[in-house]
């Protein structure tokens, strides 16, 4: 009877303490989101000195820029486009122990008036790592759908 209730009162603490497991997992996938979508408004908001705060030292774009390049390119490509609109369609955002790994589709419409003039989908493959407790991005890799 006493192993009876040892076994039961095991299963009760493991029970009990599944929530506050999945609930820090859960909480991290939300900052996470929050963070992705905090990055894409400064985009469209055309604030890209501040997109740095939101990359990683060690910041990557696969097979093509690092940080400083990867500020230049959207540097660029802001002063191109008066009006950015981007939709993240699908975004999935996948925790390990170390770091995120984050994909979505993403629809990114440009113009300089009220119609857009360009737009293309991509598929985007992001990773994602706390540094200081805020998510910072990592690596980057996209590619048109």
């Amino acid at each position: 009877m006493m192993k009876v209730n040892k076994i039961l009162l095991s299963i009760v603490i493991i029970l009990s303490l599944l929530p506050l497991i999945s609930c820090n997992k859960s909480s991290d996938v939300d900052a996470l989101s929050h963070r992705i979508d905090e990055f894409v408004t400064l985009v469209e908001e055309r604030k890209e000195q501040e997109l740095t705060n939101y990359l990683a030292d060690d910041f990557l774009v696969v097979k093509r820029f690092n940080k400083t390049q990867f500020i230049l390119f959207s540097r660029y490509q802001i002063k191109k486009n008066k009006n950015i609109s981007i939709s993240v369609i699908d975004k999935e955002i996948t925790l390990n122990e170390n770091y995120a790994d984050v994909t979505a589709n993403v629809l990114l419409l440009g113009s300089n008036d009220w119609i857009p003039e360009r737009g293309q989908m991509y598929n985007i493959a992001s990773r994602w790592k706390k540094e200081s407790d805020e998510w910072v991005m990592s690596r980057l890799r996209w590619s048109v759908k």
